[in-house]
């Protein structure tokens, strides 16, 4: 492969000691005029609509990937011979299998086959459908889950023989708010929400630890009591919670009431439930809000891992910013399982 990494270098640092005026078209014309040579394949638009859902085991309909890519070089385009696409499959779940593939060729794309964009640059869209990708890959569609990931590289091929790719750039071109020519793309495959975790459910909290120096007495048993998870009535996957530590705190806190507060959610992102906003505590008292006349001298954060799914039991391991933590086992309402997502993923 014929590269110019010296001259892809200064670009990059030219780049960057112009940053005050990175968004000016006409300072990619002046780089790409003193340095004498150089291409890159800019990235105009990207849209990621692959959407799988757990329950049909398939894609949802419309699901594709799209890109909006831009040619520039020394001589505004008129070097451009093809532009080169290889994508390979990246599994992330943690079942045991892995169907992980080696880079395929995707297309070429011909000079001929772009147009020329708003800058007078050589511009053109590509699009791969899931069903295309997955062919592509070779791979298992009923295997996939949420969070897994196709990865897509470019390689530029220029009529004077030079030939740039994703290891050919620096930050300032391949992240660049400008440029923005990274040669490579990671679209996450994100999951169909079709069914909600609100509930009230049952839990049995072990392991129990009380923060470091926070003057806590845990009991020294387990809790066990019920946690009630609301659905946002906005955002589907966004919950309330009754308790964000499944009564540790209360355990080793005694007065201070459950970790809850107007502000604190729970995120479902398919894979993860991440807990977002702060526990506020005024006067050795959890309070619901830093509103008002309230002036909160505390503010917690919880953390939490999923280690196991089985049917309707999830074990989390959770932990706060102070250094609270301990281990439950949530047993969903009814004693319906939890989504297979989780499962796939634990």
């Amino acid at each position: 492969m014929k590269t110019n990494n010296y001259k892809i270098a200064i670009l990059g640092l030219a780049l960057a000691t112009l940053v005050a005026c990175e968004t000016d078209d006409k300072i990619v014309d002046e780089i790409l005029a003193e340095v004498g040579t150089g291409a890159v394949i800019r990235t105009i638009d990207e849209d990621n609509d692959l959407v799988y859902n757990d329950e049909t085991d398939a894609f949802d309909a419309g699901s594709a990937y799209t890109l909006v890519l831009e040619e520039q070089d020394e001589e505004e385009g008129a070097l451009l011979e093809s532009v080169e696409i290889f994508v390979n499959f990246d599994d992330n779940s943690t079942d045991g299998g892995d169907m992980t593939t080696t880079e395929v060729s995707l297309q070429t794309l011909q000079a001929s086959e772009f147009s020329t964009g708003d800058r007078g640059l050589p511009q053109v869209t590509v699009s791969y459908t899931s069903d295309e990708l997955i062919a592509a890959t070779g791979i298992d569609e009923s295997m996939i889950i949420g969070k897994d990931r196709f990865e897509f590289r470019l390689v530029l091929n220029l009529t004077n023989g030079e030939t740039y790719t994703n290891t050919d750039v620096g930050g300032p071109v391949s992240g660049g708010a400008f440029f923005s020519a990274p040669f490579e793309y990671f679209p996450v495959i994100e999951c169909s929400i079709t069914e909600s975790l609100a509930g009230t459910h049952t839990y049995v909290t072990t392991d129990i630890r009380p923060a470091p120096g926070g003057g806590g007495l845990c009991s020294g048993g387990s809790a066990n009591g019920v946690v009630t998870w609301t659905e946002s009535s906005e955002l589907s996957g966004v919950l309330t919670s009754s308790d964000m530590s499944f009564g540790q705190y209360e355990d080793c806190y005694t007065g201070r009431g459950p970790a809850a507060g107007d502000d604190i959610e729970i995120e479902w992102d398919c894979t993860l439930l991440t807990p977002d906003g702060e526990v506020f505590l005024e006067d050795g008292v959890v309070v619901p809000n830093d509103e008002g006349d309230n002036d909160p001298d505390t503010e917690i954060t919880y953390s939490y891992e999923i280690t196991n799914v089985s049917g309707p039991d999830m074990t989390i391991e959770f932990s706060s910013s102070t250094g609270d933590a301990g281990t439950v086992v949530v047993t969903r309402e009814g004693g319906v399982d939890w989504p297979v997502i989780f499962t796939a993923n634990n």
